[in-house]
């Protein structure tokens, strides 16, 4: 029988949808004004102000794991 555990599989879905929720929280946590005046100074990364790169990186970040945790919540 290949069939999971029915109870194991609805933890494991659980426990996906809360990490979900609580992807938009750590979003607003890596760029709220106090933990982005880190990255302000006069530092440049192929000409773009590191702050630039920053924001930016963050929102790819958060919106590649969103999909992740799309698709994988979708499977399920």
């Amino acid at each position: 029988m290949n069939n999971p555990d029915l109870a194991t599989s609805a933890t494991r879905k659980r426990k996906l949808r809360d990490s979900a929720l609580l992807l938009p929280l750590f979003g607003v946590f890596l760029l709220v004004s106090p933990f982005i005046t880190i990255f302000t100074g006069p530092v440049t990364v192929f000409g773009l102000p590191l702050i630039f790169v920053y924001i930016f990186g963050v929102w790819l970040g958060l919106v590649i794991l969103a999909r992740a945790m799309a698709r994988r919540l979708d499977k399920g």
